[in-house]
C-alpha cells in the first residue's frame, strides 16, 4: 500500500510540475503575441555586434521581441555649435515620425554627445507619451575619460542606460533605490552600481503598466 501511495505521489508531483511548466510557457507566449515589438533605431553608424547584443538582452528583459530597424542616417540636425553637443530631444522627434504601427517602444541608438537645456549632459532621454527613447553610447566608453576601454562593461553600460529609458517609455518613473535600473544616473558611478535590473517596486509598476495596455 504504501509502494503505491509513494508511486502516486511521484506521479502527482510530476503532474504538477508539467502544469506549471505549460503555465509559465502559456503566459511567455501571450505576453509576446498581445505585446507590441520593440524596434531599435540606430541612428548613424552603430557596430553590429552592439546591436545584436542589445537586441538579445532587451528580449530577456522585456520578454518581448526586440527588432533592429534599417539604420538612419544621421546629418547633424540637432547639433547644437553653442554647446557643441547634441539635443537629445530633437532626436526623439524624428524617432516618433520613423516609428512604424507594428512598434509599440522605440530606442533609437547614438554615438554623440546628448543634451538637454537643464543638464550638462544626458545619457538618454525618453518621452512616456510617445513611447520612444535614445540612448548615446559616446560617454558610456572608458575612453570618454582617457581610461583603458573596457569592451564587456560598455555593453553592461549600454543595457542599464536602454533598460532605464525603456522603462520610462512603458510609464516607470525614477527610483529612489541606487540598486535599480530606474535610479537616475548623473555619473557612470551611478550607472555601473544599480545595473540593469529592476527593483521589485519598478518590476511591478512595469508589470502593472504593460498589462493595462493590453
Amino acid at each position: 500500500m504504501k509502494h503505491i501511495l509513494k508511486k502516486y505521489s511521484k506521479l502527482l508531483i510530476l503532474i504538477i510540475f508539467y502544469i506549471s511548466v505549460v503555465f509559465i510557457v502559456t503566459k511567455t507566449n501571450y505576453a509576446k503575441e498581445t505585446e507590441k515589438k520593440i524596434c531599435i533605431f540606430p541612428i548613424g553608424y552603430i557596430e553590429e555586434d552592439v546591436l545584436l547584443h542589445t537586441r538579445k538582452e532587451l528580449e530577456d528583459e522585456f520578454n518581448l521581441q526586440v527588432v533592429i530597424e534599417e539604420a538612419v542616417e544621421y546629418s547633424n540636425y540637432a547639433y547644437s555649435k553653442k554647446r557643441k553637443q547634441h539635443s537629445s530631444t530633437q532626436i526623439l522627434e524624428k524617432i516618433d515620425k520613423l516609428k512604424p504601427p507594428e512598434c509599440g517602444n522605440a530606442l533609437g541608438i547614438v554615438d554623440v554627445d546628448l543634451y538637454v537645456p537643464e543638464l550638462t549632459f544626458v545619457f538618454g532621454e525618453a518621452d512616456i507619451k510617445k513611447q520612444v527613447a535614445v540612448i548615446s553610447l559616446t560617454r558610456l566608453r572608458q575612453g570618454f575619460d582617457n581610461l583603458p576601454e573596457d569592451t564587456i562593461l560598455f555593453k553592461e553600460r549600454i543595457i542599464t542606460e536602454a533598460v532605464h529609458e525603456l522603462g520610462h517609455t512603458y510609464g516607470v518613473r525614477h527610483c529612489a533605490n541606487k540598486n535599480c535600473v530606474m535610479f537616475f544616473s548623473s555619473t557612470l558611478g551611478d550607472t555601473d552600481q544599480k545595473g540593469p535590473n529592476f527593483c521589485n517596486i519598478c518590476k511591478k509598476k512595469l508589470n502593472r503598466k504593460r498589462h493595462s495596455r493590453e
